[in-house]
């Protein structure tokens, strides 16, 4: 277990769940590029371009990327690392169409046991560089930043699939989202990694905000099907699909979506966990 800001990364579980218990905190360092609260906030959203094989389509390109469905509705298995995909009858602003990385599940600083992810589709008209205040310079400073959600105070956060940078000195460390291959943090050791050309920007993405639910909005979200028996579902996905930085806005959900109705429907085999 991990404390990040006050944040206890927790176990993952299956929802719905009565209680999940969480051991108490070991001392981290935050891997917040700025200030990292819980207020909920947010402004603005741009479109990006598409670059995902079959994302407009029903079947061509299907098969490009591996996509491991873990159930939908009351059955979706949701824990660090997985994507949520939104059914096609939400209808909040921010998660219609959305497709929901989930990098973190704990206690926030109420004590409150919360889930966190970020839109992994959800692109803004800027680049790092343009938004860090200073924070981020060099060539990581030319990566578009995406609009995680409207929680986090107008905070950012690195997602990034570089096992190699370690904790630095200076507390800049990575931490791994479940089994994902990805990581949170580590924004010095990745600037610099990547202004010395040892670093691929594109293994790197960055986010504003995020979205957060407690265990009673993940119980309410996943018993929300609707007549046809859309709902929301879970899945994996290899690390350069969160990562990719071509997204327009809901594309990525477009694609998941896609998979997922071919998945159930027998297409391409069901793979969910039981």
């Amino acid at each position: 277990l991990n404390s990040v800001d006050g944040f206890v990364h927790a176990p993952t579980w299956r929802v719905p769940k009565a209680q999940v218990q969480v051991q108490a905190p070991t001392p981290s360092t935050s891997s917040r590029l700025f200030m990292s609260k819980l207020d909920p906030s947010g402004r603005g959203l741009m479109r990006g371009d598409s670059n995902i094989p079959g994302a407009d389509s029903d079947d061509r390109g299907a098969a490009a990327i591996p996509v491991r469905y873990l159930g939908k509705g009351e059955r979706a298995i949701i824990r660090p690392g997985v994507v949520m995909v939104a059914p096609a009858h939400e209808s909040s602003h921010f998660l219609m169409k959305s497709a929901v990385f989930v990098y973190a599940m704990g206690l926030d600083a109420y004590g409150e046991h919360v889930t966190r992810g970020v839109i992994i589709d959800h692109p803004t008209a800027f680049t790092m560089g343009e938004m860090g205040g200073g924070s981020v310079v060099g060539t990581l400073g030319n990566n578009i930043l995406f609009r995680g959600g409207d929680a986090g105070n107008d905070s950012a956060l690195l997602l990034h699939s570089n096992a190699n940078i370690v904790e630095r000195e200076d507390g800049s460390d990575s931490e791994p989202i479940g089994n994902s291959e990805l990581y949170e943090g580590g924004l010095s050791a990745a600037m610099e990694a990547a202004d010395e050309g040892d670093l691929d920007p594109e293994t790197c993405k960055f986010f504003f905000n995020y979205v957060q639910f407690t265990d009673k909005d993940i119980e309410n979200i996943l018993q929300m099907e609707d007549t046809a028996g859309d709902a929301w579902c879970s899945c994996e996905v290899p690390a350069d699909f969160v990562l990719n930085s071509d997204y327009g806005r809901g594309e990525a959900w477009g694609y998941l979506r896609n998979r997922v109705k071919q998945m159930i429907a027998g297409e391409l085999g069901d793979n969910e966990d039981e």
